[in-house]
C-alpha cells in the first residue's frame, strides 16, 4: 500500500502563536512608552568648592644656563665651588651642601648620573658629551624615551601659547617646568568634584548663570561670594 506525504499548504494560515509574536512585541512598546516606571538617577547636593582648591600649582623655576645659584648677596655658578674638590661617582651620604634636595629618582640615586664631573655647568649625555641646562629634555630622554617621543608630539606635558605648532607663541613647558628632577612623581592629589547641573540635581535657588543656559551649582570663593559657574578650572 503506497503511503502518500503530506505538504504543507502555502495558502493554509500560520499556527496561532506565530500571529501573536506581532501584537505582543507592540503591546510591550506601548507599555514601555507610556506605563514603564522613570529611571530614578541619584542626585547629590551641591558641592561648594573653596577658591583657594581652584588655584593653578605654580610652576617651577627652571636653572638659567649656565646655571647660577645664589648664596646671601652673591651669586655662584656652580663650577665656582665643585672645581675646588673632585667629587666621587659613588653615592653620596652626609651630605652638607645641598641637603633641601630629596633625591627620589628610583634607581638613579647618584649626582654623577646627570650632572657631568668635568664641568659641573653641564649635563652629560648617554655618551658622555655634555649638555646644556638647554637641553634637560634631551637629558631625560635617556631613560624615558617613550615619554620624550610623546612630548615631542604634544601628547605630554603642557603647551602654552598657541596650539599650532607653526605660531611663534607656541611654547611646550620642559621636564623640569613640571616635574622635581630629583624626585619627579607627583605627590598624590584628591581630584575636585566634577561639575554639577541641573541634570545632576536641583541647584541652589534663584542660581542661574549668564547666557540663559541649564543652572549649575556656584563655587564659592574664601570670601563667601559665588562664581559665575560657567566653569572650573582644573589643577
Amino acid at each position: 500500500m503506497t503511503r502518500h506525504h503530506e505538504h504543507p499548504d502555502p495558502e493554509r494560515p500560520a499556527s496561532r502563536p506565530a500571529w501573536l509574536v506581532g501584537p505582543a512585541f507592540g503591546l510591550l512598546a506601548v507599555w514601555f512608552v507610556w506605563f514603564a516606571p522613570a529611571p530614578q538617577i541619584p542626585a547629590s547636593g551641591s558641592v561648594q568648592i573653596g577658591k583657594a582648591a581652584l588655584g593653578p600649582t605654580a610652576r617651577a623655576t627652571v636653572k638659567a644656563d649656565p646655571p647660577i645659584t645664589r648664596v646671601g648677596a652673591y651669586e655662584y655658578r656652580c663650577s665656582d665651588c665643585h672645581r675646588l674638590f673632585q667629587n666621587e661617582a659613588e653615592k653620596t651620604v652626609g651630605r652638607v651642601q645641598h641637603t633641601e634636595i630629596v633625591l627620589d629618582h628610583g634607581l638613579n640615586d647618584r649626582c654623577l648620573y646627570c650632572h657631568s664631573q668635568a664641568d659641573r655647568d653641564r649635563l652629560v649625555a648617554r655618551d658622555g658629551a655634555g649638555l646644556s641646562y638647554a637641553q634637560i629634555p634631551e637629558l631625560c630622554a635617556r631613560c624615558h624615551g617613550t615619554t620624550y617621543r610623546d612630548w615631542q608630539r604634544g601628547t605630554h606635558g603642557k603647551t602654552l601659547g598657541s596650539w599650532r605648532s607653526a605660531s611663534p607663541e607656541r611654547r611646550r613647558l620642559t621636564c623640569s617646568e613640571c616635574h622635581d628632577p630629583h624626585a619627579p612623581a607627583f605627590a598624590p592629589e584628591a581630584p575636585l568634584p566634577g561639575p554639577h547641573t541641573a541634570r545632576m540635581g536641583e541647584p541652589p535657588a534663584g542660581h542661574r548663570p549668564e547666557g540663559g543656559g541649564p543652572p549649575s551649582a556656584p563655587f564659592v570663593g574664601a570670601g563667601g561670594a559665588r562664581g559665575s559657574g560657567e566653569g572650573g578650572a582644573g589643577r
